[in-house]
């Protein structure tokens, strides 16, 4: 059986092999099944990963959030000194992103125009006070899904730390059809999301 990393490494060069007009549309076609489900419609704020490389594209997705009137937050990372003290899991030290004293937060935008470059070259919104609603759709990015919603992300646990100190949050994750496998090992701190939305189908856990 495939170690995650051994999964992680496949998946992103068969992604990458896609052709990049196919990826578009797989997006676009992505993008209209989110805004027609009913998690995102009754959501009253979208916490949205910006997407990088050749991760289903969310700007549409962004830009149409906030035309829409809903509150739109995007992640950033920061260096985090004291993290350690909110770690009650265990999990968090033994995370690349704690070795690197770096987490993952949230904060409200009203335009993409305030995006810049941040950690590894993805476009991050400016520091300040953390999001944080009562009415909230996550919308999280992955390199591997399996049928039952486990996930292999990039390896830093960002997603897994931050969904952890907010269960109440709800998850939807976008992924191509090719990074959706039959079944792999999870581990006990991978948070899964309640969906994964394809441009081929839906898969519910």
């Amino acid at each position: 059986m495939e170690t995650k990393k051994e999964i992680r490494t496949r998946i992103i060069k068969e992604r990458a092999a896609l052709d990049p007009e196919m990826r578009q549309a797989f997006s676009d076609k992505i993008f209209e099944q989110i805004i027609s489900h009913p998690l995102y419609r009754h959501a009253r704020e979208i916490y949205c990963y910006v997407s990088f490389g050749e991760e289903v594209s969310t700007e549409k997705l962004i830009s149409y959030s906030l035309k829409m009137g809903k509150k739109v937050a995007v992640p950033k990372i920061i260096v985090d000194n004291s993290a350690a003290k909110e770690n009650t899991s265990g999990f968090l030290e033994k995370s690349a992103a704690f070795k690197q004293k770096r987490r993952m937060e949230f904060y409200y935008i009203e335009s993409t125009d305030e995006l810049s470059k941040g950690y590894f070259g993805i476009m991050e919104p400016p520091e300040k006070a953390p999001a944080c609603g009562d009415s909230v759709l996550v919308i999280m990015p992955g390199v591997a899904f399996d049928r039952q919603c486990n996930r292999i992300g990039y390896g830093k646990g960002f997603y897994d730390f931050y969904l952890r100190q907010h269960p109440w949050f709800r998850k939807i994750a976008l992924a191509y059809s090719v990074q959706c496998l039959g079944k792999f090992s999870a581990e006990k701190h991978d948070i899964r999301p309640e969906m994964i939305i394809t441009e081929e189908e839906i898969y519910t856990c």
